[in-house]
C-alpha cells in the first residue's frame, strides 16, 4: 500500500499541542529555577543551633530581608555528647561573604500558616574568606512565654490575696479603717488650713495675701545683684579670689606644702613611737619605763636622805650640826688654826730650834 505524503490536520494540531507543552514546561523549569536560585552558585553553611522551633527542609534563608538560599539539611550535630542541631544552609556564594561571626542568626514564623524561615542580620564586614560553620540564636517560644506568664499571674495571685488578707503596707492600706479616718480628718484639716490662707490669717495667709514679703525678697534679690556686680567691678579680695588664677595657684602650692608638712609630721611622729629611739622607748618599752621609775624612787630616796641630814644639821645634831651650829667650837677651830700657823712660821724661821743633830 502507498504511503500519503499529506499532512493532516490533527497532526498539526497534535504537534501544536506538542510544541505548547514543550513551551510551557521550560518556562516553568526557568521559573523554578529562579525561585529556588537553581542556577545561582552557591556554598554551603552549617549552623549549630539549640532549638530548631519546628524548621524543615526546604524553608527559605533570608539575608536582611532578601532571599538568599534554602534549608538544605537537618541534624543532630552529636547525639551522643550534646542535642544541639546542625542546619546545612545553601546559600548565594556572594551574599555568603556579607556573613560572619558578627550575624545574628534566628528562625521566625511567616505568615498565617506559621511558615518557619532562617533569617540572618548582614555582618559588618565583607568577608573574602566566607564562614562554614556559625552559632545561631535561639529565639523565645511561646510555651515558654506562656509558662513565664503563668508564674507571673501566680506570684499577681499571692500579692493579691495578701493584700485581701490584710498583709503588708498594701494589705493594711486597704483594710484598716483607721488609715482611712486619718487620711479623710487630714483632708478636712487641709480644707480648713487652705480656707485660713485664703483669708488672709496666720503667716501663710500673710504671705499669700500681702504683697510685702514679696516686694523684700525682690528687694533682697536685687541688693544681693548689685553685691555681686559690685564684686565683679572692683579689685577687692573678693574678685580676686573668684577670677585671679595666681591667688588659686599660691593655694594649690600651700595645699601641697601643707600635705607636705602632714607627711613630715606623720614620719616624726612613726619615728618618735619607734621602739629604735629613747622617745619610742621611753613610750612602748614597759622595762625602760620601769628602770626610770626606780631610778626616780632611788633619787627620791636619796634626796629625802640629804633633807634628813641637812635638818639634823640645823638642829646641831652630830659633828655637821655643831660646826654649824655651835660657836664655841668654832671659836677653838680658829685658834688650833691660828697657832698652828704660828707654830710652821716659827718652824720655818728656826727650824734648829726643833730638830736637833748630834753625831755622838
Amino acid at each position: 500500500m502507498k504511503r500519503s505524503n499529506k499532512i493532516g490536520w490533527a497532526q498539526v494540531r497534535a504537534g501544536i499541542f506538542i510544541f505548547l507543552a514543550l513551551l510551557f514546561l521550560a518556562i516553568g523549569i526557568v521559573m523554578m529555577g529562579q525561585k529556588t536560585k537553581m542556577f545561582v552558585n552557591k556554598s554551603r553553611l552549617t549552623v549549630v543551633m539549640e532549638d530548631v522551633l519546628g524548621l524543615k527542609d526546604g524553608a527559605p534563608v533570608w539575608l536582611a530581608g532578601v532571599d538568599v538560599g534554602i534549608v538544605s539539611e537537618i541534624t543532630f550535630a552529636d547525639p551522643k555528647r550534646t542535642n544541639d542541631v546542625e542546619i546545612d544552609l545553601e546559600v548565594d556564594s556572594e551574599a555568603l561573604r556579607k556573613i560572619g561571626s558578627d550575624s545574628r542568626i534566628t528562625i521566625k514564623t511567616r505568615g498565617l500558616m506559621g511558615e518557619k524561615y532562617v533569617d540572618i542580620t548582614p555582618s559588618a564586614s565583607y568577608h573574602t574568606t566566607p564562614p562554614t560553620r556559625l552559632k545561631g540564636t535561639t529565639t523565645a517560644k511561646l510555651d515558654d512565654v506562656v509558662q513565664k506568664a503563668g508564674s507571673t499571674f501566680e506570684k499577681i495571685n499571692g500579692i493579691i490575696d495578701n493584700i485581701n488578707q490584710g498583709k503588708g503596707t498594701l494589705g493594711r492600706l486597704n483594710t484598716d479603717e483607721t488609715l482611712y479616718t486619718n487620711v479623710a480628718r487630714l483632708a478636712v484639716e487641709m480644707k480648713e488650713l487652705m480656707v485660713t490662707i485664703n483669708r488672709g490669717d496666720g503667716t501663710l495667709g500673710r504671705l499669700n495675701r500681702s504683697p510685702e514679703p514679696y516686694e523684700r525678697m525682690m528687694a533682697i534679690l536685687n541688693r544681693a545683684d548689685r553685691t555681686l556686680q559690685d564684686i565683679q567691678a572692683s579689685d577687692g579680695t573678693l574678685n580676686k579670689l573668684i577670677y585671679d588664677k595666681a591667688l588659686y595657684a599660691k593655694l594649690v602650692t600651700l595645699a601641697d606644702k601643707s600635705n607636705q608638712a602632714a607627711d613630715d609630721v606623720r614620719d616624726l611622729n612613726r619615728k618618735i613611737t619607734s621602739k629604735d629611739g629613747t622617745i619610742g622607748l621611753l613610750l612602748n618599752d614597759r622595762e625602760f619605763y620601769d628602770r626610770g621609775v626606780s631610778l626616780l624612787n632611788r633619787a627620791d630616796s636619796s634626796i629625802r636622805s640629804i633633807e634628813e641630814v641637812t635638818d639634823r644639821i640645823k638642829r646641831g645634831e652630830g659633828t655637821a650640826g655643831r660646826l654649824v651650829s655651835d660657836k664655841e667650837l668654832y671659836e677653838r677651830m680658829n685658834r688650833m688654826v691660828e697657832d698652828v700657823d704660828v707654830l710652821v712660821r716659827d718652824f720655818k724661821e728656826n727650824p734648829r730650834k726643833y730638830i736637833k743633830f748630834s753625831l755622838f
